[in-house]
């Protein structure tokens, strides 16, 4: 059975599952870039002055200038479906009908959230692909859960050269029930044959850590970005300071 080292403690896990954003991916730089794009984007469709810009990212809980993220909030903790409602109300807030806001929304996840731009946007997060290997070097299955779309999130994996220790990824789109709901990490455990009880979860959200509360994981993992460590220590079994850690 494979042996992981965390934090001075040893642990024989089947399964090692990740959240993506902010724990594979580093959240604010990808996420201030796209983003970004998207705003660019937006001119296309619509006047896009300061009030606008500031009311997007106000929404989604980001700062494209100061490539900051709010923990607490929907771009961090929330789904894309979450996201897309909340980029058309900012539209019907410029004066547009409700529909005509929601095909510019769908047009843009197009043009942005779903396309080359996305992909050049992606950075991995310091570590993550060395860790990633040296986990599927013991033999580890591999796994990714995440409130994004599985689709776009399997193409981030491919875009950060992820995409062959990747055994499986979930999304919220996969599940009745997105994160905190134990669905995910039950999923992917049905789908091979083991048990919560015998993965490892690495995230760098509280809502990470309520996932792997509520499915009863062996281990919750966190890593501080977004999320301060003090807070994730509130929550997490375990917080190191960097993915290095994991070995």
């Amino acid at each position: 059975m494979a042996k992981v080292d965390i934090a001075g403690k040893t642990y024989e896990p089947d399964l090692v599952i990740f959240d993506k954003d902010g724990t594979l991916i580093d959240f604010p730089e990808t996420w201030a870039a796209i983003i970004h794009a998207l705003l660019e984007a937006m001119t296309r469709h619509i006047p896009v002055g300061d009030a606008l810009r500031g009311r997007v990212e106000r929404a989604l809980g980001i700062s494209v200038q100061l490539r900051t993220v709010d923990p607490r909030g929907p771009l961090a903790m929330g789904t894309f479906t979450e996201c897309d409602a909340l980029l058309t109300y900012c539209l019907y807030r410029e004066g547009l009908r409700w529909d005509e806001a929601q095909t510019i929304v769908r047009t843009l996840g197009d043009e942005v959230f779903r396309s080359e731009v996305r992909a050049r946007c992606i950075r991995p997060a310091q570590g993550a692909l060395e860790l990633l290997k040296r986990l599927k070097e013991k033999g580890l299955t591999l796994a990714v859960a995440t409130n994004d779309r599985a689709a776009d999130a399997l193409d981030d994996m491919f875009a950060i050269g992820a995409a062959p220790y990747i055994d499986a990824v979930v999304g919220a789109d996969n599940v009745e029930h997105s994160k905190p709901a134990p669905d995910m990490v039950e999923k992917i455990c049905g789908h091979f044959s083991m048990n919560p009880s015998s993965s490892l979860l690495v995230g760098d959200t509280v809502m990470d850590a309520l996932l792997g509360r509520n499915s009863g994981v062996m281990l919750s993992v966190g890593i501080p970005g977004i999320t301060t460590r003090k807070d994730l220590e509130g929550y997490m079994d375990v917080v190191v300071d960097s993915l290095d850690e994991i070995t």
